[in-house]
């Protein structure tokens, strides 16, 4: 079996790489740079031109979409980008397809989380037989606003928000899973061990890192606190939940 990953350089798709070789298969990490990806081949096609799509496609089985933005307001890639993928991938003959999506999005009034629900349906809509991998948000995800403003002496927080954050090895674990070993489902769901508000999550990165800084209240926009805050963003009951928890994660992030 011939698995390409499309976002394959970036953080989810280069750990879904490194899944699908663990499971014994054959994949390529596709990206706009083509770089090779922990010794698997890369291969250079751009999502929002189609350029390289057909190459990259050339006998492969399934694909994972993994692609994600770093700019938030630019979600061409969920649209696009899916749908000048899903098109190559039909015509190249692909049987599958497994896309990284986002617990709760379709809840959301957040632009990001609205495009990766059209993302969703796109897939779906295909002839592609499709599984939509939903999860919270990675355990590096409040880190990364954490970091950015520890220059400034502040830790930024969600006020009143509540998270589930997961590991992204054992998202990335779940989606090779899903290419290699196909559940049939249309949907399926992760989520990490815990719900914690944003706040200890800010007190356990501080002891975890030693970082000083004031924790504040963040100036994040309406509609994602309120997708926070009203809990969308948390897994549903009889979602896959995760073994690794924040601390862990961190513990071995630092090693």
């Amino acid at each position: 079996m011939r698995i390409a990953v499309f976002g394959g350089t970036g953080n989810a798709g280069a750990r879904v790489v490194a899944q699908v070789q663990r499971l014994g298969h054959d994949v390529v990490a596709v990206s706009r740079s083509g770089k090779d990806v922990h010794g698997a081949p890369g291969a250079k096609a751009d999502l929002l031109t189609g350029d390289g799509l057909e190459s990259a496609l050339d006998e492969v089985d399934v694909i994972v979409d993994a692609t994600n933005t770093a700019n938030p307001l630019d979600t061409r890639i969920f649209t696009l980008g899916a749908r000048h993928l899903i098109a190559a991938a039909e015509s190249a003959g692909v049987e599958r397809a497994i896309v990284l999506s986002i617990v709760g999005a379709e809840h959301s009034t957040f632009q990001y989380h609205q495009r990766k629900v059209d993302q969703e349906q796109r897939y779906l809509a295909s002839r592609l037989d499709a599984t939509i991998v939903r999860a919270t948000q990675f355990h590096d995800f409040p880190v990364t606003f954490f970091e950015q403003a520890k220059p400034l002496g502040v830790i930024p927080v969600f006020l009143g928000a509540r998270f589930q954050t997961v590991d992204p090895d054992e998202v990335a674990e779940l989606l090779a899973h899903e290419a290699v070993e196909p559940s049939g489902a249309s949907f399926v769901e992760i989520g990490g061990p815990r719900v914690r508000v944003s706040r200890d999550l800010a007190k356990a990165w501080q002891q975890a890192t030693h970082a000083r800084g004031l924790i504040v209240n963040g100036p994040f926009p309406p509609s994602l606190l309120a997708f926070f805050r009203e809990g969308r963003n948390l897994l549903p009951a009889d979602g896959h939940v995760g073994r690794v928890s924040f601390e862990e994660w961190l513990s071995r992030s630092a090693r």
